[in-house]
């Protein structure tokens, strides 16, 4: 039972909420309660999370000498030595080809350009575990990739199309929570909270972390605004009234990176902190309502 738990710890299933942007396409497309497309939807979210998983096992068996000099990092289960290596690297492999397999064993409900998809989520973030984390901008652009790849297997899944300014707002959103990660990063570094960082971590400063957050913000608020007031969105009046939460979702998470230093974790904060929590069921709640009612 001790090494189930560690296993399930490992795989990190609070980071399962990310994979949920598979199914913008289907919220917004107003499908929700086509049963069909929810499955479809559904069947590429549980890959997303298999994927998800094998690749964080992965990921610490790569860095596990790293991780076992931090002291965030050093109590997870490959690092504390809870997992055997040669255990880890099977959990791994079987992972990720569990994912594939289970959009292979749903040919009528996924088409292959979804098994495509995922493929290139897996090799995009096994090269950014060997090297693209340690290249400056590259490193927060592959974060942000993982982002907008689900979204858009999940509208491939279903179907449905969705439109530029969307993905290009999911876009900036990542890059805005890749950098606030990057940023509280730096912050421990240089007050001693954490002795060794990454490496890129040397190729930023502050400066141009903030800068950086100010221009993916400022792009966020645009593109979404631009989405909502495009005449090929659908209930574009109604969707006026997501711009509310939307913005103070945004402008908080900005305020607690740039007052607080947090931001380390976004999905911590997305627990943790309940009017980002709040602002994002209420966002979700009210595109159900106007898109699927």
């Amino acid at each position: 039972m001790e090494f189930l738990r560690f296993t399930l710890k490992e795989m990190r299933i609070k980071q399962w909420v990310k994979n949920s942007l598979v199914y913008a396409a289907l919220v917004f497309g107003g499908n929700l309660f086509d049963f069909e497309k929810f499955l479809s939807a559904t069947v590429m979210f549980f890959s997303f999370c298999l994927a998800a998983s094998g690749i964080y096992y992965f990921n610490d068996i790569f860095d596990v000498k790293i991780d076992r000099l931090n002291p965030k990092k050093n109590k997870r289960p490959i690092a504390a030595g809870k997992i055997p290596l040669n255990v880890a690297k099977i959990s791994s492999a079987t992972l990720i080809l569990s994912s594939l397999a289970v959009l292979l064993l749903f040919p009528a409900k996924i088409n292959f350009f979804c098994v495509l998809l995922l493929l290139s989520y897996i090799v995009v973030n096994f090269f950014y575990t060997v090297r693209l984390k340690e290249l400056v901008i590259l490193d927060v652009m592959c974060i942000a990739y993982g982002f907008v790849i689900r979204a858009v297997a999940g509208a491939v899944a279903v179907q449905s199309e969705m439109t530029e300014w969307f993905l290009i707002c999911i876009m900036f959103i990542s890059l805005l929570l890749a950098f606030g990660k990057r940023r509280n990063e730096l912050i421990e570094v240089e007050t001693n909270v954490l002795s060794e960082g990454r490496k890129v971590l040397n190729r930023y400063n502050l400066e141009f972390i903030n800068q950086m957050m100010t221009v993916a913000t400022s792009a966020v608020i645009i593109s979404y605004t631009l989405f909502v007031t495009d005449t090929a969105t659908k209930n574009q009046f109604e969707m006026f009234f997501t711009l509310p939460p939307v913005f103070y979702g945004v402008f908080y998470y900005v305020y607690i990176v740039r007052t607080r230093n947090e931001g380390g974790s976004p999905t911590e904060i997305l627990y943790k902190q309940k009017p980002i929590l709040f602002s994002v069921l209420v966002y979700v709640v009210c595109v159900i309502v106007i898109r699927n009612f």
